[in-house]
Formats: C-alpha cells, sequence, structure tokens
C-alpha cells in the first residue's frame, strides 16, 4: 500500500487540472470552483475512511460525476433561457420540406392502408389506437370479446405496419 501524499500537497498538484477540467466543460470559471472545492472535500471526507491510491484519476471521475449531478439539478433552468420565441423557431418544422413531405408521405400510407382494412378491423383500430378506447370499452362498443378486440387490433397493426414498410 502507497502512501498518499498530503491534502495540501495534492491540492496545490491537481486543484489547477480539475478546475480547467470543469471550466471547460462547463465554460463558467465561478461553477467550475465550485465542483472544484466539493471534489477536494469529498476527496478529504473519503480519504479519512480508506486509501486512495491514484488520487487523480479519482478526483476527475469524481469532478465528471458532481457535474452530471449538477446539470441534473439544473435542466429545468436551462430550458427556462430561451424565449418563447426561440422555442417556437426550435420547433417550427416549415423551414424543413423534407420533414414535413415525408410525414405526410407516412400519413398518407397510414391512411390509405386504414382504407384497405377490413371494416371491423378498421373500427377496432380506430376506437384503440386513434380514440384511445381500452379494450374493454372497445369490445362493449362493437359487442365484441376482449380477445376478438385484441386478434382484430393485432391484425391491423400487422397490416399497417407491412404495407406502410412496402412503401418504403
Amino acid at each position: 500500500m502507497t502512501s498518499q501524499p498530503p491534502m495540501p500537497h495534492l491540492y496545490a498538484r491537481c486543484r489547477h487540472k480539475i478546475h480547467r477540467y470543469l471550466w471547460l466543460r462547463t465554460g463558467d470559471p465561478e461553477l467550475a470552483e465550485d465542483l472544484t472545492q466539493e471534489c477536494f472535500a469529498r476527496l478529504l471526507a473519503h480519504s479519512r475512511r480508506q486509501t486512495i491510491e491514484r488520487p487523480l484519476p479519482y478526483l476527475y471521475t469524481l469532478a465528471g460525476r458532481l457535474l452530471t449531478d449538477h446539470r441534473r439539478r439544473h435542466e429545468t433552468w436551462r430550458t427556462n433561457t430561451l424565449t418563447p420565441e426561440q422555442w417556437d423557431d426550435l420547433l417550427d418544422d416549415s423551414e424543413r420540406p423534407d420533414i414535413l413531405y415525408e410525414s405526410q408521405r407516412r400519413v398518407d400510407a397510414v391512411a390509405a392502408a386504414l382504407e384497405r382494412l377490413p371494416q371491423r378491423s378498421r373500427r377496432v383500430f380506430e376506437l384503440c389506437r386513434i380514440e384511445g378506447h381500452t379494450h374493454g370499452e372497445a369490445a362493449r362498443a362493437l359487442r365484441l370479446s376482449t380477445s376478438s378486440i385484441q386478434k382484430h387490433l393485432a391484425l391491423a397493426m400487422r397490416y399497417i405496419l407491412d404495407q406502410t414498410r412496402a412503401d418504403d
């Protein structure tokens, strides 16, 4: 077992490396400093219970995990930095005719496949997948058993998948 360097020496030797690592990933020198200090505080607490053979790799791992935790805690905050207009721009596909064309082509393929289905299977698909009814509700509405609803739905879904894949 090797002895680890005293904490002040380790801090002086590694603080800049950990701070730079965090600063490059956050772009925020103050946040990087806070996370760097937290890394060394946790290293100190952990080293009192157990000897850490390789403190620098341990610090890098700890820094990465602290940064991940920080981002998870502040994820909502980051999304609030966009204005409503910026959100609209992100969600607006009008500038992407290729996406609109492909989406419309798929909708048309599904609609055409639905039209070719037997009437009962089409109605079961509409009730369960489009209108959101449960199998039991669809069974009562169509006066069928739940297992019949499941079979018609499976048939409809398989047919639609087969037909839309054939169009690709």
